[in-house]
């Protein structure tokens, strides 16, 4: 099911968030109260469990109000796929919890452009580069290639990092499932599905040697 297309999803998503942040919070509060009155520290573990389960919660919920609010008053622009991915980049390309990661970015036309909303592109390229970033524990390279097949603009980012182990691979792209510490498991569904949306195809893969590869296909606007 693409959700995108289903209709009140915004209003309903806006909803969820509410109804969901307002009992966690709650319940949060009320763990550290219990956790200063807890002199004995007996139940220290399970205070902890409990905050980080909070914690997971919070960060689906967090994943929900970024779709609503890209999804809010968005219209279809002409958007320069080469000055996107640059720009997406520039924000990573800094010092990142004591790695060391180059990219690198080849584009067969510095000219191609699609017909699609700015702000859901945008939070698909940059997921993208979150996770290769993430998945690179120390020194490694990230790439990106910008290329045309017939009426579709080509995307390929790769990356050196630790890759997707083969008994996981099936499941990428599946809501709520994730092996990321922490993670809630929508980033790359809502990615597959902003491509989707948009006429394209989303597909992750490892790569021969090391790390894994996120191609996109979308079409040309000319």
């Amino acid at each position: 099911m693409n959700f995108y297309n289903e209709r009140n999803f915004e209003r309903l998503t806006a909803e969820f968030a509410h109804e969901v942040k307002n009992p966690v919070s709650l319940i949060k509060a009320n763990i550290e109260y219990m956790q200063t009155s807890d002199t004995s520290g007996v139940y220290e573990k399970n205070y902890g469990i409990i905050k980080k389960e909070l914690q997971k919660i919070t960060n689906i919920v967090m994943e929900f109000i970024k779709l609503t609010k890209s999804a809010e008053n968005s219209e279809k622009e002409v958007i320069f796929i080469y000055d996107l991915v640059s720009e997406v980049i520039e924000e990573f390309d800094t010092p990142y919890e004591g790695k060391n990661i180059s990219f690198e970015l080849n584009c067969f036309d510095k000219d191609l452009k699609i017909f699609g909303e700015y702000s859901k592109i945008c939070i698909v390229f940059f997921n993208i580069f979150k996770n290769a970033v993430e998945a690179i524990e120390k020194d490694g390279i990230i790439s990106a290639f910008i290329g045309k097949e017939n009426s579709d603009i080509i995307v390929k980012i790769s990356d050196t990092g630790v890759g997707i182990k083969e008994e996981f691979e099936k499941e990428i792209g599946t809501p709520f499932f994730t092996t990321k510490k922490g993670g809630s498991g929508l980033g790359i569904s809502i990615c597959k599905n902003v491509i989707e949306s948009h006429g394209g195809t989303f597909l992750i893969f490892n790569n021969e040697k090391k790390g894994c590869t996120v191609e996109i296909k979308l079409k040309q606007f000319q």
